[in-house]
Order: C-alpha cells, then structure tokens, then sequence
C-alpha cells in the first residue's frame, strides 16, 4: 500500500541530505536541527495512508517544529533559518 505521508517525508528528508551537501557553513545548523526531526515526526503519527495526502506531512512538521523551538528555547534568527530551510526542502521535494 503507498503511504503517502511517508514518501512525502522521504522526499523532504533526500531534500535535506542534498542540501547539507551543498550547504553554506551558516546552514549545517539548521540543517542538522532538521534531518533527524522528518524521520522522528513520522515514526510519531498515527494516521491511516488511505485517509490523508502527502503534502499534510508540511503543517504537521510545521507544528512540531512549533512546539520543538519552544522546548529548545530556541532564537528567532535560528527558528527563521529552519523554516527557511524547510521550506525550501518542501520546494525541492515538489519537484521530484
């Protein structure tokens, strides 16, 4: 059976990894923050693959990443570079 959630959050993490690779030295921070939460987030929800689509996987790691930064105490400069990078991710992910 195709789950959607998790190939849409197989495409965002490859994303990520390509990223890395190419990555500025200001961006393996975030980039480090985010490659081990995709895979953390998916194994967390609880969903049926028939009932959802794919690109729900971007608000609910929008979500966590809310609750995450709260938690870390996170600064606003990193908490902008991390959804910027993630949502560049979600970009590179589309294209695939």
């Amino acid at each position: 059976m195709h789950d959607p959630i998790a190939a849409r959050a197989n495409a965002i993490h490859d994303a990520l990894i390509a990223m890395e690779r190419e990555a500025s030295a200001e961006d393996l921070f975030p980039l480090g923050y985010l490659i081990p939460q995709v895979p953390l987030v998916v194994d967390q929800l609880d969903y049926s693959p028939e009932e959802v689509e794919g690109e729900e996987f971007d608000s609910v790691f929008h979500e966590w990443l809310n609750n995450t930064f709260a938690q870390d105490g996170m600064s606003d400069a990193d908490q902008a570079a991390v959804r910027q990078l993630f949502n560049q991710a979600c970009e590179r992910a589309n294209q695939i």
